[in-house]
């Protein structure tokens, strides 16, 4: 009992002394995205939290069509939530040539939720996603390496985001009799698609405070 009582302690203690706010930035970006077929789906990333031992909570905001801006209007915006958690820990250091020292580095689980807002503009007819916005959960995996654990922790992570979102209802194009030929002024028809559109995302965040 007092062995457990002591690691107790030293973790309510570690939680304590690293518990405070912390903020990422950096970039994301997509590998594949069902929802925007064709798009450069990527640009800066940002997220502020408060960290309370291994865990982070977090709200973040992400411009995903910063480099591609061929959208409907107002580009394409991330707004969420997300729960962070250490799931291993080390704190060896390792240097390069004396210099860029990692003090630290972690294996980092990731869940969160979402609402991404606005549409891509894929063609003269179609458009992503139906709506001006949509619902979005994601689970993510990463690294974190540290420069500094103390008294705060800076460094950097790489991680990889698997997304879902609800395909919703979209546009389809209909032709009607035996003898209808499509043009460009073919009335269109609200189709539901159903099912959910996946995504995978890479991202790279610089990482400040506890």
């Amino acid at each position: 009992m007092r062995k457990l009582g002591a690691v107790l302690a030293l973790v309510v203690l570690e939680a304590v002394a690293t518990a405070g706010p912390t903020m990422r930035f950096g970039l994301t970006g997509a590998v594949v995205d069902q929802g925007a077929p064709g798009k450069l789906e990527a640009g800066p990333v940002i997220a502020l939290g408060m960290r309370g031992g291994p865990f982070v909570g977090e709200i973040e905001w992400a411009y995903l069509s910063f480099f591609d801006p061929d959208t409907v209007s107002g580009g394409i915006q991330r707004l969420g939530v997300s729960l962070r958690a250490d799931v291993l820990r080390s704190y060896s250091k390792h240097c390069m040539f004396s210099y860029a020292c990692t003090r630290a580095s972690s294996l980092w689980a990731e869940i969160g939720a979402g609402e991404r807002f606005g549409q891509w503009a894929l063609d003269a007819r179609d458009i992503a996603p139906a709506a001006g916005h949509e619902p979005e959960a994601h689970v993510s995996i990463g690294i974190e390496l540290d420069n500094q654990v103390v008294p705060m922790r800076n460094g950097w992570q790489l991680g990889v985001r698997f997304a879902v979102a609800p395909r919703g209802v979209g546009q389809d194009a209909s032709c009607r009799g035996s003898d209808c030929t499509m043009s460009a002024t073919t009335a269109t028809t609200a189709v539901d698609k159903g099912g959910y559109d996946d995504s995978v995302l890479l991202e790279w965040m610089f990482l400040f405070g506890h």
